[in-house]
């Protein structure tokens, strides 16, 4: 029985569902978590220096020239892009406008230019195709040019990855993006950031991702603050190559991941992907409410942002994320439900084995009294059969002294009267034999009468007399459970004839109100 429940055990066991594949981690994975969390405790503190900075830009303001004031709203715009959209354009515009009224067209452009970027960022697609329209190219040079290529290769690229959009109409803006990519390419400085980090992307999505790693680390290199923003873009686009293009996570890709966060929440950086990742590596790691508080600030600094695309983009992730963890919370529930189904048949079973271990402790105390009680009954009619004996002994030699006394004196007769065969010199013996047998018998086995009369029927019970402890009857069914089945054995011991002995066990089994074969069973097993 117990090697049954055993196996039942490590059945039910081996058929409890197995742990999802964890995601790989370095032995810098846990600190970096820890890290973010404990940056996140602290985004007050960013956002008030990231005012503070702010404020001290625009406390030039006015500025006493419009090149002044062009330079001072630039920068402010600059400052607010990643932070506070609406803020980023008013100033923007406000830049444009000071460098038209200066009359100096290079910093116009490059006003208009930055304010596509800002446009397309806020998913304002039509107005930034407007002011990039009215461009005219063939008078940009240099950086203008890439900064002219670089803007429309971003603008397509929010539209052919944005979800409103049409497949056929995706697929024409992917068509155009790649265009102005490879315009910008061609004019880019082959050192640049731009130039490197499309070049990193084209290879990566060409399933070169070697060469894309090399473009990768060499932008790296060329990094000094690595604490910049340049840098988290840096760290967050390598981890892109691995589990966006190449489909491969590794443990260094989520480092990269969690360090990009970890300063773009510094920064207090509001356009940012990679907290939406985040928040799934978390709850991948079973960290739910660290995975909340990722996902509160992600949305919270998305509202601040402003941008309605990135709004739209986030609401749709988080719908998918919030049916793949409901997803992991019914796997979860089920391994559970599974766990605790597991947990109940091993309290079963440990309520059976202690139920079993408690019966075997009372049975093992059982014998433990009765091995007590038999040693003190042992020492006790050891005694009683030594004064038996030296009872019997000193009797013995005052019968012989008397017979000897007789035929010394001559009294023949009386010598010949004490050994005759009529006389019953061993009734007085055998009469205490049986006594001392039938107390002995009964304190050995105390429910020995009562055990017998359950097996008679109800009008034939065995009641001895007062002066008596055991009838016939009983002393015979006492030498039998003592081992002596015998009839004539059984008639020597009782002194009586073999023929009483047969007829008292014939009344016997008459009187039996169960099988003879239960009846000796259960007198044997007293």
């Amino acid at each position: 029985m117990k090697t049954h429940l055993l196996l039942m055990i490590l059945a039910v066991s081996a058929a409890l569902p197995g742990r999802a594949a964890e995601i790989p981690q370095t032995e810098r994975t846990r600190g970096l978590v820890k890290e973010l969390l404990m940056k996140l405790d602290s985004t007050g503190v960013y956002a008030a220096r990231k005012e503070k900075k702010i404020e001290d830009i625009k406390s030039g303001l006015p500025g006493d020239t419009d090149e002044e004031r062009y330079s001072l709203c630039y920068d402010i715009a600059e400052e607010y892009s990643n932070y506070i959209l609406d803020s980023a354009l008013v100033y923007m515009e406000k830049a444009e406008l000071f460098a038209r009224e200066t009359g100096n067209d290079s910093r116009r452009i490059d006003a208009e230019l930055k304010l596509t970027e800002l446009l397309t960022v806020g998913g304002f697609y039509y107005e930034a195709n407007e002011i990039l329209a009215a461009i005219p190219r063939n008078t940009l040079k240099g950086k203008l040019l890439v900064q002219y290529y670089n803007a429309w290769t971003l603008l397509f690229h929010e539209l052919y990855s944005s979800s409103t959009e049409s497949a056929g109409l995706k697929e024409k803006y992917r068509a155009r993006y790649n265009v102005y990519r490879d315009s910008m390419l061609c004019v880019a400085d082959t050192l640049s950031s731009v130039y490197l980090r499309n070049m990193e992307r084209k290879e990566a999505r060409l399933g070169n991702f070697d060469e894309a790693r090399r473009y990768n680390a060499f932008r790296y290199s060329l990094i000094k603050d690595h604490r910049s923003g340049a840098y988290a873009t840096c760290v967050y686009d390598r981890f892109l190559i691995s589990y966006y293009y190449e489909k491969k996570l590794t443990g260094e890709a989520v480092d990269d991941l969690l360090e990009s966060a970890i300063i773009e929440v510094e920064n207090s950086n509001h356009n940012i992907a990679s907290l939406l990742r985040v928040e799934a590596l978390l709850i991948n790691f079973n960290e739910v409410e660290a995975a909340k508080k990722v996902s509160d600030y992600y949305y919270s600094s998305l509202q601040q942002l402003g941008s309605r695309k990135r709004l739209l983009e986030g609401g749709q992730q988080a719908i998918r994320i919030m049916e793949r963890n409901q997803q992991l919370l019914e796997k979860r529930k089920n391994e559970l439900l599974a766990a605790l189904a597991f947990i109940s048949l091993l309290v079963v079973a440990l309520v059976f084995m202690l139920v079993i271990i408690n019966s075997s402790r009372l049975k093992i105390s059982g014998l433990k009294d009765n091995l007590q009680r038999s040693a003190k009954i042992s020492k006790r009619y050891i005694g009683v059969l030594f004064q038996l004996y030296s009872s019997y002994i000193k009797r013995l030699d005052t019968f012989r002294m008397k017979i000897h006394s007789n035929l010394r004196k001559g009294n023949v007769e009386q010598a010949i009267e004490l050994t005759s065969p009529l006389g019953d010199f061993a009734a007085e013996e055998r009469k205490e034999l049986f006594n001392n047998f039938d107390i002995a018998f009964v304190d050995i086995f105390p429910d020995f009468i009562e055990t017998v009369n359950g097996c008679l029927k109800p009008e034939e019970q065995i009641v001895p007399k007062k002066t008596e402890i055991l009838t016939t009857e009983l002393r015979i069914l006492a030498l039998i459970k003592l081992g002596i089945e015998d009839s004539t054995e059984i008639a020597e011991l009782l002194h009586c004839s073999v023929k009483t002995v047969y007829n008292l066990r014939s009344v016997l089994k008459s009187r039996l109100a169960i099988p003879e074969e239960e009846f000796k069973s259960i007198i044997f097993e007293l």
